[in-house]
């Protein structure tokens, strides 16, 4: 019981204590004092005016004027950024346009050929040959040991052009030479006497026919000198390989006799005196002679030759004109093949200028050696894709 007391008198006797010690409950009772010591005041009503509202005291700072007064700026909104389009990359610049050209061609070609007469003359003292010049010969160092001229050597024939390019070209081709010299007496620079005047005794009747059908292929190349939408002009040259296949009866050659002596009816004159008789072969005309190199030998039987016909023919003479001989007598008196010859080998080396019109139509002038020198053109026409 007492401890109950005790308890209940020490709640009592700390209590102010514990107030005092609240520092809240503290303050309410000084709040509550200092209201009670001061006037009591009307209470202002929300329609009373704030100036005679004695709560609403002015203050030491000004409230700024409505112009004065500094709005923040808004930003402004930041530029919409579009993306940069991914440039597209460049075409690849155009390739510079291919030259075009007609890509096939077909032409007709021809020209004259001379057998070098200079490339032969240093092996014989007497000789034939073709300069298209009809029956003159040259004067001067040109025409010495010619006997005859006569005749005119050419080709003709067709020819396929491949344009490789614009600039070269590649030509097959098919052409007949006619490669001859008149007949004539040849005889050998070594044919001397013992003063070194001409043996003549020792020529022989010589027959050339070299002709002969080319299969050959030409390379060609040409600069443009002159180039306009119809009209071009080129120059150029190269060179070509072939075989000729001989048509020709080759090389024959038949023994002039010895002494030199001429006829006309089988009797013997002593008209072959110097080797400009030669061109004339009723005054050098062949004759059977003994042979050196065949002591056995037997002369022509009566009635083979032709004069045997129309006279006794007592010196074995063969029938001639100024001319030529016949062939048969020319045979009974031991007429020998020199050469044996079926086909030959062609190089073909040239120079070349053509004239363009249109790229279809060319006009060729060709020039420079083919067994000897020729010099002719082609007609060509060409087609195909450029």
């Amino acid at each position: 019981m007492r401890r109950s007391v005790l308890a209940v008198a020490c709640v009592f006797a700390l209590t102010p204590q514990l107030a005092l010690a609240n520092p809240y409950a503290r303050a309410s009772s000084l709040w509550a004092q200092a209201a009670a010591t001061q006037p009591t005041q009307p209470t202002t009503t929300a329609t009373q005016p704030a100036a005679d509202n004695p709560d609403w005291q002015p203050t030491s700072s000004k409230a700024p004027k409505s112009d004065e007064i500094v709005m923040p700026e808004k930003a402004e909104p930041a530029p919409e950024v579009k993306p940069e389009p991914t440039p597209e990359p460049e075409p690849p610049p155009p390739e510079p346009e291919k030259p075009k050209w007609t890509r096939h061609g077909f032409g007709i070609r021809g020209g004259i050929s001379v057998i070098p007469t200079w490339a032969v003359r240093g092996y014989v003292q007497s000789m034939t040959n073709a300069l298209c010049r009809g029956d003159s010969i040259p004067g001067g160092k040109f025409g010495a040991g010619l006997t005859r001229v006569d005749g005119c050597n050419f080709y003709i024939g067709g020819e396929y052009i491949y344009r490789f390019s614009k600039n070269f070209d590649i030509v097959p081709a098919v052409a007949y030479h006619r490669l001859k010299a008149p007949d004539g007496l040849w005889l050998d620079d070594s044919e001397k006497d013992a003063n070194g005047n001409p043996n003549l005794q020792a020529a022989d009747y010589t027959q050339v026919n070299f002709s002969f059908v080319a299969l050959q292929v030409d390379f060609i190349g040409r600069g443009t000198i002159v180039e306009t939408p119809d009209f071009a002009f080129q120059l150029g040259g190269g060179g070509g390989l072939g075989i000729g296949i001989i048509t020709g009866k080759g090389l024959w050659q038949t023994p002039l006799g010895s002494p030199a002596l001429g006829s006309t009816d089988g009797n013997p004159q002593n008209t072959c005196n110097s080797v400009a008789d030669y061109s004339d072969f009723t005054k050098c005309t062949p004759h059977w002679s003994p042979d050196p190199d065949n002591p056995g030998g037997a002369p022509p039987a009566q009635g083979s030759l032709l004069l045997d016909q129309s006279g006794a023919n007592v010196g074995r003479f063969a029938k001639c004109t100024k001319d030529s001989c016949a062939e048969s007598d020319l045979n009974a008196l031991g007429r020998e093949k020199g050469i044996n010859l079926p086909v030959i080998p062609i190089v073909n080396l040239l120079l070349t200028a053509r004239f363009l019109i249109k790229d279809t139509f060319g006009i060729n002038l060709t020039g420079g050696w083919n067994t000897g020198f020729y010099f002719g053109g082609s007609l060509q026409y060409f087609f195909g894709s450029k």
